[in-house]
């Protein structure tokens, strides 16, 4: 019964696909064509009415037959996607191209022998995706309600960085020791571990754990000092943080690259974020409707709400485990046997190599240009994100001064993020399609570049000219802007970039570009902004201007690595 409905399910997916995807979305596109002879009996080859111009319908496949009267070859034209696959002679008139045939509908590029790994590999990024909204959402309400925004940038620098450098050496150790089904669960377990803990054990003693007579109470305004006072509120967005570099960047897509080729990822990897960003939209809806049933605003109903939330992440974790089980036992079967073997032939041409300490990686990779080029990628958009986001928050804080009706507004937010990027993730194909790699890579920054200014500038203008609440709709339509294009855009575009690399380059090259890579970027932002929150007497709103010069001159060398790492990506392709 479950199992036929999430059939249903997935099939009206589709239908919304081929609605909203045109047909040069087709297998032609992709290079995926096979020949197979199918036999048509002479019967039909000498009737009459087919001898002429006529058009016959095969599957999805609309195949034009062509004969010639004195000849007797025939010409049959296999369109798809508006172009044609000629096979001539008389022999070879009944060959179709079967992958046309077994198209899951007829707009959409996913085959039917494929279909079970899309849609399996689609819910596993929206698991992640649930969790990750869900941890940010609540990690915000926390640490802005109690610290102040003026508090990220400490936080990020002196408790995320060390913890994420932390977190590469433990990673790249067990990457060493463990198979990768082994280090992945050793990776996801830990983090639902602590989100359960924290809400049935932390933050109901917050008061007996938490040193807040050992401070005066004008110390409120110190976020150094504010973030030691709560440091379980700290801890958590630290976890959250490494969650989100761990989680999506690393675990998913590293799974999602070992099981795809890179001819499928072309069709694939857009529409994965189909189904994955309907997951902000889902986490806001259960973030809503949970704190809906709130009986108050005070700290004990907000905690009976952090419970309420640690089990739907423990049900969210069983179903990334269930469906990331079944995938691998699914990609050895031998409707995958080519693309492993693939694999496999390239790892065997490459000389065994012992196994590398982290140091040595960090060496190694770091002479690999297209490395470099996805690490300041991901650098620059994580400086730009800090830069923007903070300053947003900031302004936030003044309007939501409760956890409860911030992390409420945090849930709105987030349904609003995933369904602008669903509508746009429909799109995302045609735009690769139409653009190229380059051209879409470069789309982000450039967006993401032309709101952050109007952002900045109706901050820096002031209250007199910008009143506060038309400065926070701007930031709030630049924030969902960020996160749009980065999870429809950015994300495809960047993991499509990995594909080509060796086996070495996709374990530790990856886990130091997503997780130390995106820290370090925060990093730089953090301990920018902290120095002008410093010298701009402790306000974040009065550091507008010298983070809107700093943001523009991310998105040039951003832009620059996209140049950089397209003629690799383009050329490999």
């Amino acid at each position: 019964m479950h199992r036929n409905r999430l059939v249903f399910l997935a099939k009206a997916l589709m239908l919304v696909f081929a609605a909203m995807i045109p047909s040069t979305c087709h297998a032609k596109d992709t290079g995926q064509f096979q020949l197979s002879r199918m036999k048509i009996s002479d019967n039909v080859l000498n009737d009459s009415k087919r001898k002429q111009n006529g058009r016959i319908f095969v599957g999805h496949a609309s195949a034009e037959l062509l004969f010639h009267s004195k000849s007797r070859d025939a010409v049959l034209n296999i369109r798809a996607g508006g172009k044609a696959k000629e096979v001539k002679s008389k022999k070879h008139a009944a060959d179709i191209i079967t992958t046309s045939e077994q198209l899951i509908l007829p707009n959409v590029p996913i085959f039917r022998k494929e279909f079970r790994q899309f849609i399996l590999t689609s819910f596993l990024m929206f698991f992640f995706i649930i969790i990750f909204t869900m941890t940010r959402d609540t990690k915000d309400s926390l640490v802005v309600s109690n610290c102040g925004a003026e508090a990220i940038p400490f936080l990020k620098l002196y408790g995320v960085m060390p913890a994420a450098t932390l977190f590469l050496v433990g990673y790249s150790k067990l990457s060493n020791v463990l198979s990768k089904n082994a280090l992945f669960y050793a990776t996801l377990y830990p983090f639902f571990i602590f989100y359960v803990a924290f809400a049935f054990i932390l933050f109901p003693t917050r008061n007996k754990i938490h040193p807040t007579s050992f401070l005066a109470s004008n110390t409120r305004a110190i976020p150094l000092i504010n973030l030691l006072r709560y440091w379980s509120f700290s801890l958590y967005f630290i976890v959250t943080e490494l969650y989100a570099g761990a989680g999506v960047p690393l675990l998913f897509w590293q799974f999602a690259n070992d099981v795809t080729s890179l001819q499928q990822a072309k069709r694939f990897y857009p529409l994965f974020a189909v189904v994955g960003n309907l997951a902000p939209i889902f986490s806001g809806k259960i973030m809503t409707f949970v704190i809906s049933r709130q009986k108050s605003n005070d700290d004990v109903s907000y905690g009976e709400t952090l419970k309420y939330l640690a089990l739907i992440k423990c049900c969210v974790c069983a179903c990334i485990v269930t469906i990331y089980s079944v995938l691998e036992k699914l990609t050895k079967n031998a409707n995958n046997a080519g693309v492993q073997d693939k694999r496999r032939r390239m790892e065997e041409k490459q000389p065994i190599k012992k196994k590398t300490t982290l140091r040595e990686s960090m060496k190694e990779l770091s002479r690999n240009k297209e490395l470099r080029s996805i690490a300041m990628m991901v650098m620059c958009y994580n400086i730009c994100v800090e830069l923007a986001e903070v300053l947003w928050k900031g302004i936030l804080r003044k309007r939501y001064t409760n956890k409860s009706d911030y992390m409420n507004f945090m849930g709105m937010f987030s349904q609003i993020v995933g369904i602008t990027a669903f509508i746009l993730q429909l799109c995302s194909p045609i735009i690769i399609k139409i653009m190229g790699w380059r051209g879409t890579s470069l789309l982000t920054p450039y967006i993401m570049g032309t709101l952050a200014t109007l952002f900045f500038v109706s901050v820096s203008a002031g209250r007199d000219l910008v009143p506060l609440h038309v400065a926070l709709i701007v930031g709030t339509l630049q924030n969902i802007a960020c996160k749009v294009t980065k999870y429809t855009l950015f994300d495809p575009c960047k993991e499509m970039a990995y594909i080509p690399l060796g086996p070495e380059a996709k374990v530790k090259g990856k886990a130091a570009v997503e997780v130390l890579g995106g820290r370090v970027g925060r990093s730089i932002g953090s301990a920018s902004q902290q120095i002008m929150v410093l010298t701009a007497g402790g306000s974040i709103l009065n550091c507008a201007p010298a983070l809107g010069a700093m943001y523009l001159f991310s998105i040039y060398n951003w832009s620059k690595a996209v140049n950089n790492l397209a003629e690799i990506v383009e050329g490999n392709d």
